[in-house]
């Protein structure tokens, strides 16, 4: 037998041996690994469950189908899993983050805490756009219209100054003179939500969507109003709240106010550590595509009462880099109402 025939037998033995099939290099890699997705606001609210359908996403379509979990990293509006993420995480394809919809606000703002560059993030795709509101609870609320939280002092709560919940009140402060004052240092939805019934605060910042998830008996009894949203248009059910936008004439404070808004054009979002490998980065790319038409994710996110409209993460990409472009004197308005205000931290 000659050396090339030999050699020709070997490989031929090599392929039957594995069924034929070239050699997948990120399947090998994920194969027996685990995959963590960090939720960067409390439990039970929309971070934490579109990060547990992100996780049901990768688990399945994945290639080397590894072990993906989430786990909750909560602080500074978002801005401690963030920074993990940008910094300390393993940056091979295995640290994602649900990613918080103010953070690219917050790398324009510079807003204390934010220590990341989302351009060299990976943007692996988004579940939806959506729509936030300021919301009150009817019970104990000294207004129910954005008419009334002009005359009236309203108080509000927030996971922190990073968040979209302490920046929109204190900018609607100061461009159309609300009386809104904002307490800090809630660790999540469910434990505002808690202070609301125990009456500390009237009411919080979040998607239209969440109230649905976290409180929906709230919602069929009637028991919240809503007072300004924020989004690219008023929000499908919702067309008699108005939006931020609509409150004002002023072109820089239109732009002002479309930046605070940002986190709803990211809506809710799935990302990756800065220096993922090239081909991992597209397998995740794909497997979120592929897993968002799976009928079995969609029974999952029915179930969840979660609205999909999907984006790629080449799509996602654009509308981070979109809210970066954001010009230097419209930031500038923005940071300078923002960074005066004092904050009211929760005893």
């Amino acid at each position: 037998m000659t050396k090339f025939t030999a050699r020709a037998v070997l490989l031929a033995s090599a392929m039957l041996a594995t069924g034929g099939a070239a050699a997948d290099p990120v399947a090998d890699f994920y194969k027996g690994k685990t995959v963590t997705i960090l939720v960067p606001i409390g439990p039970g609210g929309t971070y934490d469950m579109y990060g547990r359908l992100g996780a049901a996403i990768l688990e399945k379509h994945l290639p080397g189908k590894p072990q993906v979990i989430t786990q909750l990293m909560t602080g500074a509006g978002g801005a401690l899993a963030t920074n993990y993420i940008a910094a300390r995480s393993a940056q091979d394809g295995t640290a994602l983050i649900s990613l918080h919809g103010s953070a690219p606000q917050n790398q324009m703002l510079g807003t204390a805490g934010n220590n990341y560059d989302l351009n060299k993030f990976l943007m692996v795709g988004q579940f939806s756009p959506l729509n936030s509101s300021l919301t009150v609870w009817r019970a104990t609320t000294p207004g129910l219209t954005i008419e009334d939280a002009k005359k009236k002092e309203i108080v509000l709560g927030s996971t922190g100054a990073g968040s979209y919940q302490f920046q929109l009140p204190v900018l609607l402060n100061a461009l159309i003179g609300t009386k809104f004052k904002v307490v800090t240092g809630y660790r999540g939805i469910p434990e505002q939500n808690i202070a609301i019934e125990r009456g500390e605060i009237h009411g919080r910042g979040g998607t239209l969507v969440s109230w649905a998830v976290t409180e929906e008996h709230w919602v069929r009894e009637n028991k919240i109003a809503h007072l300004v949203q924020v989004g690219n248009k008023r929000a499908k059910g919702f067309d008699d709240v108005p939006l931020a936008t609509e409150l004002v004439t002023d072109a820089n404070h239109k732009l002002a106010l479309d930046l605070i808004s940002a986190g709803s054009l990211m809506g809710r979002s799935l990302a990756g550590s800065p220096g993922i490998p090239a081909d991992r980065a597209k397998a995740l790319r794909d497997a979120f595509d592929k897993g968002i038409k799976d009928p079995e994710i969609l029974a999952k996110a029915k179930e969840w009462k979660l609205d999909l409209e999907p984006a790629s993460g080449a799509e996602l990409e654009a509308i981070v880099k979109r809210i970066l472009a954001t010009p230097k004197p419209v930031i500038d308005l923005v940071k300078n109402e923002i960074e005066a205000k004092p904050t009211d931290k929760k005893g």
